[in-house]
């Protein structure tokens, strides 16, 4: 009877302590999970201040391209007064005016539109061409490329068809040029050059961009992917970490090393073969 009652009491002991177990752990599980949604909230914060950033470089890119077709319509409309002075205005002389003002109203139209798709947010993972993102991201940079004088090379054959999120790949690529031409104005380097080279593997579209601005300071590689690092006089220290999440985002990776003359980035993004199902595919 002495032992049941001992017995009994050992099990009264262990419910208490798996009890007691359990809710340890819900509370720990609620920790996490309230950890978690801060970091989310965090990271949501920091990608917004991200896209501030690059939506102020967008904005002085769309100024400058601009600028040229917004002349021509003025150089348009003042000839018309002459025009008019002069007798010159007949139907030829409409059907001119309409033609060379529409070439250029189509030109600031499809500035807008480069603009837009680049700011409308992804919700959900997408088949999509890294070097058409790519191509996409140059357009839009295009401006600063010229002014400050920088040579791109990109050539590519075929698709490479990856899955993700194609804009915000877009602000990645974004991220490493503006990146790349503040470190040739920084240096103050020559002959700027920006190489683009796409490769793939059974799993990963992979994108190097290899310039030849100056390097990387050995001391400070391990550092620039760090929210708020930056070495740049008036930088946020966003853009790399922010290239570095949107990527793991997309179960890719970025990597950077010093090589030659100035630094390589390297983007992998997952291939559409290794991350969607085969009956996804045929949808």
């Amino acid at each position: 009877m002495k032992k049941l009652k001992e017995s009994e009491k050992s099990y009264l002991d262990l419910a208490k302590k798996y009890e007691a177990a359990e809710t340890v752990n819900q509370n720990l599980e609620k920790r996490i999970q309230d950890e978690l949604a801060k970091n989310r909230e965090k990271d949501y914060v920091l990608i917004q201040q991200s896209r501030l950033a690059a939506m102020g470089e967008m904005i002085a890119s769309m100024g400058h391209q601009w600028r040229q077709p917004l002349n021509s319509l003025s150089l348009l409309v003042q000839d018309v007064r002459e025009a008019l002075e002069f007798g010159e205005i007949d139907d030829q002389y409409i059907d001119r005016f309409t033609r060379e003002s529409m070439i250029q109203i189509k030109n600031m139209s499809r500035t807008i539109n480069d603009f837009r798709k680049f700011y409308q947010p992804n919700k959900e993972k997408t088949l999509f061409s890294v070097g058409e993102s790519i191509e996409d991201a140059l357009t839009i940079f295009s401006t600063s490329l010229i002014t400050h004088k920088i040579q791109v090379e990109f050539e590519y054959r075929g698709q490479y068809m990856a899955y993700g999120f194609p804009n915000e790949y877009c602000q990645v690529v974004l991220n490493l040029l503006a990146n790349t031409r503040d470190a040739f104005v920084q240096n103050d380097i020559n002959n700027r050059k920006i190489i683009i080279k796409l490769a793939e593997t059974e799993k990963d579209i992979t994108a190097e961009f290899i310039d030849n601005a100056g390097g990387i300071d050995q001391a400070l590689l391990e550092k620039i992917f760090d929210p708020y690092f930056t070495t740049r006089i008036h930088g946020t220290g966003l853009g790399l970490y922010m290239t570095k999440k949107i990527m793991e985002n997309m179960d890719g990776s970025v990597m950077v090393e010093n090589i030659g003359d100035g630094a390589r980035f390297c983007l992998s993004v997952p291939k559409v073969a290794a991350a969607v199902k085969p009956e996804l595919m045929s949808v």
